[in-house]
Formats: structure tokens, sequence, C-alpha cells
């Protein structure tokens, strides 16, 4: 399973990103029994990349896609409860 999100930039810097990401991780391990979630960013956009990882996410794997470098972020049901 994969989150993703894109915010207009009049929403920028308001937390509405992490609160979301939050709230869609407990619900995709706890309402869905995920076991584990991915989610990709450009390794450019420093501030989607340090959100994935004030969420818990670590970086898993870097690859070219769509003509940029793209990061793949991931957590776990057992990291988000264990740490």
């Amino acid at each position: 399973m994969e989150v993703s999100y894109e915010f207009l930039p009049y929403s920028w810097g308001k937390g509405y990103a992490e609160e979301v990401i939050r709230w869609l991780l407990q619900f995709a391990f706890k309402e869905l029994k995920q076991s584990k979630i991915i989610a990709e960013t450009q390794t450019a956009n420093v501030t989607s990349c340090r959100l994935l990882e004030k969420a818990g996410m670590k970086a898993e794997q870097t690859l070219s896609r769509y003509g940029a470098e793209q990061m793949i972020y991931s957590i776990s049901s057992y990291s988000l409860y264990h740490n």
C-alpha cells in the first residue's frame, strides 16, 4: 500500500500534510491491517522528505523515475508502534 498526497501552495507549511499522513498511517495499520506502507518523492523535494521522516518513515531506496531522482520511503506497523 502506498500513501500519496499533493497540496496547493497556499496550504503549505500549515501542518495539514503531517496531520493527514499520521492519520492515514494509523488507519492503514489498525483498520486495514496493512503491515507496510511506502511513499515516493523526489529527493529534491526536501520538505516532503522531511515530512515522511517526521512521520516515522525511513529512506529505503533511491531510483530514477519521471525524469528525476526519487526516494522510496517505508514504514512497517511494527516500527510505528515500537519506536
